[in-house]
């Protein structure tokens, strides 16, 4: 059987490390959005082309760059944490694996459903950004539920 490309065990630890304290920062910044700014020289697009009025297509401008760092640093977390080999990477692992994708795109797509139908205006805008990372913080949760319960059944069995 083919095994999955899956990043080096190590990856999940620096994972952790990453998103644990990006996690608890973007929980921060979505309760009390001013605590923070983080300014940084970006471009902004001048919204008119290069032929209307000889302005270049984009400009330079300081922008508050906190809510694209706080994204980058969870992505980088759950990616990291979500595609790491567990210890013992095996058939049953890629099993457990593939059913926590499913169980988690499922959960997901239930989610977003019910805010495009419930949720509206500025809001709606939020929830869609949350649902960026929401289904890899499904799929570990309950990855790693799923490795604790057959731990939990191996351990009994053996008991």
């Amino acid at each position: 059987m083919l095994s999955l490309p899956l990043l080096p065990n190590y990856f999940k630890i620096v994972g952790w490390i990453i998103l644990i304290p990006f996690l608890g920062l973007g929980l921060l910044q979505m309760a009390s959005p001013d605590w923070f700014e983080f300014n940084w020289l970006t471009y902004q697009s001048s919204g008119n082309s290069i032929l209307d009025n000889g302005e270049w297509l984009f400009t330079l401008e300081y922008n508050n760059f906190t809510d694209e760092l706080l994204g980058l640093g969870l992505l980088a977390g759950l990616v990291l944490t979500a595609f790491a080999k567990t210890r013992t990477e095996d058939e049953r692992t890629t099993y457990l694996r593939l059913a926590a994708m499913l169980w988690s795109v499922i959960i997901n797509t239930i989610l977003v459903t019910l805010s495009m139908i419930f949720i509206y205006s500025g809001l709606f805008l939020t929830v869609m950004m949350v649902n960026l990372f929401s289904i890899l913080l499904l799929f570990i949760l309950r990855f790693e539920y799923l490795l604790w319960k057959d731990r939990q059944q191996v351990n009994n069995t053996a008991s």
